[in-house]
């Protein structure tokens, strides 16, 4: 595991661990000192869609870029699956993926090919597969195998429930695909563009599979969405497109490209996972964890901002 982390990566997982565990500890004595396997089970449930999607958003990131297009791809992705559940499990899945391979392929286009600045690129294609959404789905429905349902949201065994070990599936294959030359590459690009390019990085082609992986770990996220609620919804991804920023920030992923691990990552959509059970415990309105998350989103990058500016002037005191 070390060697998949730098030294800022090491960090900022560090840092998210300590938040989590201390708002993990508070949740637990809210519910009376206890966290029962099922308590277990429904955390990983319910985190499982924003991991896949904030992770998708952090390949984005390490190349210094921005995605608002993943939530409604979630969006798609689970209205397609709920569709053609009908017709054939295994097509559904293929489709609701294909759709991440497509919508990654037209930001990448966009983004690395046309290069359009990522947040006007990733703004116009985000209306348009909001569009999408509401004419293949206008409003919540569709068909989920009750079978498939019961197998990947109660399967398992009580201490390793099925949705804990496609958590563990997805944050261990981002993390080798980290440790690979193509990962490197990708914090390489997010470092200095120019200096990679000079090394003969591809830099166009990394992008390129940064957006489509990004895209199709969104759809993911979709996918396993539509299954856990048994339907598919029109705009159910759209409240995912701050969250996987904030999940990502949170995590101690640089905003400015280069630097950051999946295991931050996964934590920081845990740690946005139990803000929303400590809300409930406290009896506040859901809608208090749009500001709360607003307001986190910019303490975190205030905060970065903040050490960027004081590591420059330190720079240009001692030259």
């Amino acid at each position: 595991m070390r060697r998949w982390l730098s030294a800022q990566g090491r960090q900022g997982v560090i840092g998210a661990v300590a938040i989590f565990a201390v708002l993990f500890l508070v949740n637990v004595y809210l519910k009376g000192g206890h966290f029962s396997p099922f308590d277990l089970r429904t955390l990983c449930m319910n985190v499982l869609p924003l991991v896949c999607v904030s992770l998708g958003q952090y390949f984005v990131v390490l190349v210094n870029g921005i995605d608002l297009s993943l939530g409604p791809v979630m969006s798609v992705a689970g209205s397609v699956a709920a569709i053609t559940f009908g017709w054939s499990t295994p097509l559904a899945i293929v489709l609701a993926l294909g759709v991440g391979l497509v919508a990654g392929l037209i930001n990448a286009v966009l983004v690395a090919s046309l290069r359009l600045p990522p947040i006007l690129a990733t703004l116009a294609t985000m209306s348009v597969f909001q569009g999408v959404a509401l004419v293949l789905l206008p409003s919540p429905g569709g068909e989920v195998p009750g079978e498939l349902t019961a197998t990947l949201t109660q399967g398992g065994w009580d201490l390793l429930p099925v949705p804990l070990l496609l958590l563990l599936a997805v944050t261990l294959v981002t993390g080798w695909v980290m440790s690979t030359p193509f990962g490197l590459n990708l914090r390489a690009i997010g470092g200095d563009m120019l200096a990679a390019r000079s090394s003969g990085v591809r830099v166009q082609f990394v992008s390129f599979g940064a957006y489509i992986i990004a895209a199709v770990l969104a759809a993911l996220g979709g996918l396993y969405l539509a299954i856990a609620t048994a339907s598919g919804s029109p705009t159910i991804g759209d409240s995912f497109i701050l969250l996987s920023i904030a999940a990502v920030v949170l995590g101690g992923v640089s905003i400015g490209g280069g630097k950051g691990a999946p295991l931050g990552v996964v934590m920081g959509a845990l740690i946005l996972a139990i803000i929303g059970r400590l809300l409930y415990f406290a009896e506040l309105s859901s809608f208090y964890q749009s500001l709360i998350n607003g307001l986190i989103l910019i303490g975190v990058v205030g905060i970065e901002s903040g050490r960027r500016l004081l590591v420059g002037v330190w720079s240009e005191r001692n030259r």
